[in-house]
């Protein structure tokens, strides 16, 4: 449990290197300040925000394909439900990539996409899917993604 929180929390490392970035200048989308430069690489806070922000939503999603896999006989609704963050995380960054004026927007709705998993979540720890610890590390993480998201949403508005 304690390497769950662990990495949990590391995890959030680049939500918030992506805050940053958004707040300090971040290239051509925010417009505002100079960039944030690491090792010489411009770092553009929303793009990284929505990319990352996608594949770990998608990661959060095959949780509930493992889950559905240790139950005989395997829930199929359960498996067909996993895919549907990362379908909606490439939706969002998908349509970030052909309308990229609306990544406040794209940012809010990624952000509402952890918010959903979340109540999925908590649904699914009172059914005795997850350990008693894992609905609350979700709790904490998501907050700190949504905060994220919706920080760097309003900033560039």
């Amino acid at each position: 449990m304690r390497l769950a929180w662990i990495l949990g929390l590391a995890g959030l490392l680049p939500f918030v290197l992506g805050l940053s970035a958004t707040i300090n200048g971040s290239g051509a989308i925010a417009g505002l300040g100079e960039p944030m430069i690491i090792l010489g690489l411009t770092v553009d806070g929303p793009r990284l925000l929505l990319s990352y922000g996608a594949v770990i939503l998608s990661f959060m999603g095959a949780i509930h394909w493992g889950s559905a896999l240790q139950q005989a006989p395997v829930r199929s609704w359960l498996l067909a439900v996993s895919v549907l963050p990362a379908l909606y995380g490439w939706m969002v960054w998908g349509l970030s990539l052909i309308n990229p004026d609306n990544f406040p927007l794209a940012l809010l709705s990624l952000g509402l996409g952890f918010v959903g998993l979340l109540i999925f979540d908590v649904i699914r720890g009172r059914e005795g899917a997850f350990p008693h610890w894992y609905t609350r590390l979700r709790m904490v993480l998501t907050t700190g993604v949504a905060a994220c998201l919706s920080f760097a949403a309003l900033y560039q508005f």
